[in-house]
């Protein structure tokens, strides 16, 4: 009986380990080979196009597609497959599919019909409802024109065609779509106004714009992402004391456990870094700012490939001081969150 519990026990614990570690599964062979595979599994294909130097692609591969509830989704109603858009036939597919931005998640049918596309990151939730809606062919970018060939008006398809096209990176298209949703729903009835106004003060890049939306919308949930683009565009500005204040406030508001907010503090501490490295005059005490600053990066950036970059910066500006023990300590650590060319390259001076 001992030994029936036991093996029960272990085969509980492989399914739990299995659980707990899953991770889509990306099939091998050919594009060719790829699609037809979905094609007779009735299947939707989805093909990530990435490159060797792209950030953003390896923070997909460790944050979304080892999140459980994306990989169940695309292991079971999707075949998953990637090419490097700089080798091989990734080239030639890159340009028949148009592909500019890394990464591009790019979903087709079985004959190789484009569906629609991810651009860039998007976080595990966004990700997997994103999917969810491109399998049944909801909020595609075909489905949101034929609700506007059926209805102009239509606020709902306006806000959507406008997302769309800002997903993209597209605003000049997206702008005249946001403007009709708040030409025809001023009074934010059916719930997009909001969004649309926010996403218009954002594209401006003017702070007073931004900071009117606060005014206008003092407790939509919006709020938090309005003092994030705050930040951002004071510290784009040369503003860097303004965007501390920002995030003070949004500390001070919200906590500094918020993900959205650890995130944007996180990468707005990475340029605060990058300023100084590229400082010319930078002196000794600027040196140790940087190492402090970075320090305080790693509490935030814990777990992504930005915690390479802090470690990068901890080696780099101990090197500076004449410490190569610790640079070298620090740059094995980059090392480990990202084998990357630059890291690889100050690794070697570090042991010169």
């Amino acid at each position: 009986m001992k030994h029936k519990i036991l093996i029960i026990a272990l085969l509980l614990s492989a399914f739990a380990f299995r659980a707990y570690s899953n991770e889509i599964e990306f099939t091998k062979g050919t594009y060719a080979e790829a699609l037809a595979k979905a094609k007779s599994e009735n299947k939707v294909l989805m093909i990530d196009f990435f490159t060797d130097w792209c950030k953003w692609c390896v923070e997909l591969d460790k944050k979304v597609y080892t999140n459980s509830e994306v990989a169940d989704f695309a292991n079971k109603y999707q075949i998953n497959w990637k090419v490097d858009a700089e080798k091989g036939e990734g080239i030639d597919l890159a340009k028949k599919f148009t592909v500019s931005g890394y990464p591009t998640i790019v979903f087709v049918n079985g004959d190789g019909i484009e569906i629609d596309r991810i651009i860039g990151y998007f976080p595990a939730k966004d990700f997997l409802q994103t999917m969810k809606d491109y399998n049944e062919g909801k909020n595609t970018l075909p489905s949101i024109k034929a609700a506007l060939e059926k209805n102009a008006d239509d606020v709902e398809a306006n806000f959507k065609m406008g997302k769309k096209y800002s997903d993209y990176g597209d605003m000049e298209k997206s702008k005249p779509y946001l403007d009709k949703v708040v030409k025809l729903d001023p009074d934010n009835k059916a719930g997009y106004t909001d969004d649309a106004e926010l996403m218009i003060a954002q594209m401006s890049n003017k702070a007073d714009n931004v900071e009117a939306f606060v005014k206008k919308y003092p407790s939509s949930e919006l709020v938090k992402q309005a003092y994030i683009s705050l930040a951002e565009i004071s510290f784009a500005e040369g503003k860097s004391d303004k965007a501390d204040e920002y995030y003070k406030l949004l500390f001070d508001k919200y906590g500094k456990t918020d993900d959205e907010i650890a995130f944007g503090y996180g990468q707005f501490l990475i340029s605060k870094i990058y300023a100084i490295s590229k400082k010319k005059d930078a002196t000794e005490a600027d040196y140790r700012k940087a190492i402090e600053l970075a320090n305080e990066c790693l509490n935030f950036t814990k777990g992504s490939t930005s915690e390479g970059s802090c470690y990068y910066y901890l080696a780099d500006f101990n090197l500076r001081l004449g410490d190569k023990t610790k640079a070298n300590e620090y740059i094995n650590k980059a090392l480990l969150v990202h084998d990357k060319k630059a890291y690889r390259e100050l690794q070697e001076k570090i042991n010169k």
